[in-house]
């Protein structure tokens, strides 16, 4: 009667995420906690998960990604180690 397609599992995170992120003002030093909250926001990767999440990616694009991340790792390795050893 009805197709039914399997759930999808929800997503798991890395770690646990803290709710919000705070940061204190103290007197009129407005620029100072601008920037301790840039540096937080950057610790957490707030931002850099945003723009993973902008747009949707299949699994086997994010996997073909890595792969080809890990290679480039690999490779830049490679030519150290031959430097460093004189080959």
């Amino acid at each position: 009667m009805f197709d039914q397609r399997p759930r999808r599992k929800p997503i798991q995170w890395d770690r646990p995420r803290s709710q919000h992120l705070e940061v204190e003002v103290k007197g009129d030093d407005v620029m100072k906690a601008w920037r301790k909250l840039k540096k937080k926001l950057a610790k957490e990767r707030v931002l850099e998960e945003v723009k993973e999440r902008r747009y949707y990616q299949k699994p086997s694009e994010i996997k073909r990604e890595t792969n080809k991340r890990l290679k480039r790792q690999a490779i830049r390795l490679r030519k150290k180690q031959q430097d460093r050893d004189g080959f």
